[in-house]
């Protein structure tokens, strides 16, 4: 939907992908000041906060009148992600009582949204035209039926503090090397944030394609990819980390050339590269996410699953942030060229430091049982 919103509001190619950049830099700072709050009051209060403030950008969003109002709805949006992201990961491994199947489970929940956001909100707003904005109304309605859905579960801390104290998201000095570790492999979260923040814009203006179903689709890809290299990848990449971070850079270097070839040709080299490494980013950061979280107790669990997710939005931020300002001086697509291969690079380079970090620590790559 980001070149219907250049138009309706005015917005150029670095303040749309700002538009998406602010809700990563708000999902960081509220990771970072209330990560481990559900910890010390429930998980529940937490998540039942976190997806009012949903229900409230939905609604903004749908009667947004200005820019500034879509930028107070994006960042009321990324306080529900920030508050809910790294609880509903913990409130998942607490009730199955396995940190792999909670954080699995967690995983698909993520980025079954993330792809089914895309063209839900393309369909809507094709069958729907009269209703401006439709996707947002029907964001704001499944958010109200998130919380009803909510409240008949039961709250997994049980013992409460009496005092609300404010930490940053901490990992425990014994999982520190485990922590660098796995944050090595969510170099994929720049991937995301890059071509989610620029993808639409891209396929309009260079390729020609503003037919929204198919918008949707293309904006799906990546997600679609993901949820499938975790399903399918996940257990390759346990043992052989390099082939995840191989995938990653074959993917962003054909994104990088998909812009330099015409027509057909590049539409299809892009959604390849897309695929690629969706599918890598798919395959990698569970792991990672597993490894971060297999010997963390309970009462550190929201903690140490918000510290994993700083990392992730913050290199959200950084693609779409780096995208915008690079394309806003050499234009979209020569900005999407040095994009992927500036990420290829540091495919490679994450790939040397973690062999290296592997076998100095001798940090088992598959979490434990």
């Amino acid at each position: 939907m980001y070149p219907t919103l250049q138009d309706e509001y005015g917005l150029s190619t670095a303040a749309s992908t700002q538009l998406f950049a602010i809700y990563a830099v708000v999902v960081l700072a509220v990771l970072c000041v209330f990560g481990s709050l559900s910890d010390a009051i429930g998980r529940k209060p937490v998540m039942i906060f976190g997806l009012l403030a949903s229900a409230a950008s939905g609604i903004l969003y749908a009667t947004a009148t200005d820019a500034p109002m879509l930028f107070i709805a994006r960042i009321l949006s990324g306080i529900c992600a920030g508050l809910v992201t790294g609880t509903a990961t913990a409130y998942l491994t607490d009730l199955v009582a396995s940190s792999a199947r909670g954080a699995s489970i967690s995983r698909v929940a993520n980025t079954v949204g993330l792809d089914s956001g895309s063209a839900l909100a393309a369909f809507l707003t094709y069958f729907f035209p009269a209703v401006p904005m439709i996707a947002f109304s029907v964001h704001a309605v499944l958010s109200g039926l998130c919380i009803i859905a909510l409240s008949v579960i039961p709250d997994s801390v049980v013992h409460r503090s009496n005092r609300l104290k404010l930490t940053l998201p901490l990992v425990p000095r014994f999982a520190l090397r485990g922590y660098c570790v796995g944050g090595l492999m969510t170099l994929g979260f720049a991937v995301m944030g890059g071509c989610t923040a620029i993808t639409s814009i891209l396929v309009v203006r260079a390729f020609g394609i503003a037919d929204l179903r198919l918008l949707g689709l293309i904006g799906s890809l990546i997600f679609v990819a993901t949820t499938t290299g975790q399903k399918i990848g996940g257990k390759l990449v346990t043992q052989k980390v390099h082939f995840g971070f191989a995938g990653l850079a074959v993917g962003t270097v054909l994104i990088a050339l998909a812009p330099r070839a015409d027509g057909h040709l590049g539409v299809g080299i892009y959604l390849l590269g897309l695929s690629v490494a969706g599918f890598s980013h798919g395959a990698l950061f569970p792991v990672g996410l597993s490894i971060v979280l297999r010997r963390i107790e309970l009462r550190h669990r929201a903690s140490a699953s918000s510290a994993f997710w700083v990392l992730g939005y913050a290199l959200t931020a950084l693609g779409a942030l780096g995208l915008g300002w690079v394309g806003q001086l050499s234009g979209e697509s020569m900005a999407v060229t040095y994009f992927g291969v500036f990420i290829a690079l540091c495919s490679i380079a994450c790939a040397l430091v973690h062999r290296r970090l592997v076998r100095s620590g001798q940090t088992p790559v598959s979490p434990s049982p």
